[in-house]
């Protein structure tokens, strides 16, 4: 079995992986009651037992067992299981070698059964890395110049709030192995259409895509993570409603997604949303005005000792 002593903070593990021998390997256990999507190749959940500051790999969870709601695993020493306090499931890219800082679920047993949720912070310390980030949005048009904003309406998103040198930042988000990646969700004629704002490495440092911003407003964009919405990108196709842009975005669904390592995808959300928001259909351009993002608490899983 994999078993790595984990020196825990609200923010950051840090890991020390030893081999351990082959004892009595007879425990089991099982997750069921699955709320949780299907992975992209190469990515995958993995179970892991809490014994005492340890983290105890039970094995992954493929989208078969996903699909089959149960997932069951034996070769467990008992000591291990019966000393459990605690069951995590994280998010892994394939080759991972130690828990990923990526925790999606967990719960502590209450006898033999754990309820895994996505905003919990367990007695010992782990926390749900939804629960350890924040993230708020302001709806204003931060690209356009002072002279042509009447030009426009309330067609931008940005994770930033005040103007000038009063701007800050209104994420907190952590790094390392996960990058992050916020779509605009917009609704037309009961379709769903998914804008991509681009990806966040960088609490106070612009995402990487501005294909919705003219490039006469290019000198204008802020150096901060964020969109306006006012074009049609020439690198995608027009499938898009006539009229569609600029994007109106009230009444938008925000999402912000995990983008682990090698993930590279431009038009697909990663299928996991950790934070979301919608937009009031009455909100007003204001660069002071911070809407507080929620956190997706629809997955969930149970682990049961056997």
């Amino acid at each position: 079995m994999k078993k790595i002593l984990a020196f825990l903070s609200l923010t950051a593990f840090i890991f020390s992986c030893t081999e351990t021998d082959l004892l009595d390997e007879t425990g089991k256990m099982e997750l069921t009651e699955f709320n949780l999507p299907l992975l992209p190749e190469n990515y995958f959940y993995e179970g892991w037992l809490l014994v005492d500051g340890y983290y105890v790999s039970v094995g992954r969870i493929t989208n078969d067992s996903l699909l089959n709601n149960r997932a069951r695993f034996s070769e467990i020493e008992v000591n291990d299981l019966n000393a459990a306090q605690s069951f995590a499931l994280t998010v892994e890219s394939s080759g991972s070698p130690a828990p990923s800082n990526y925790v999606l679920l967990a719960g502590n047993f209450d006898g033999n059964t754990a309820n895994l949720k996505s905003d919990t912070e367990l007695s010992n310390g782990v926390s749900t890395l939804a629960k350890r980030i924040s993230a708020a949005y302001t709806v204003q048009n931060a690209s356009v110049p002072e002279a042509n904003q009447n030009e426009y309406g309330v067609n931008g998103v940005w994770f930033f709030k005040g103007v000038g040198n009063l701007a800050e930042t209104t994420l907190q988000l952590e790094y390392g192995d996960i990058k992050y990646q916020a779509w605009l969700i917009k609704t037309v004629n009961n379709l769903d259409y998914n804008l991509n704002i681009g990806v966040i490495d960088n609490d106070t440092i612009a995402d990487n895509s501005r294909m919705f911003i003219p490039s006469a407003f290019a000198s204008n964009i802020p150096d901060f993570p964020g969109e306006d919405f006012l074009q049609l990108p020439s690198n995608t196709d027009s499938s898009y409603p006539e009229g569609f842009f600029p994007v109106d975005v009230s009444g938008s669904k925000l999402i912000l997604t995990p983008i682990p390592t090698g993930y590279n995808q431009i038009e697909i959300p990663f299928p996991i949303t950790l934070l979301e928001a919608e937009i009031p259909v009455d909100a007003q351009k204001n660069p002071d005005l911070t809407r507080e993002m929620s956190i997706n608490t629809q997955f969930g899983a149970k682990a049961i000792k056997l």
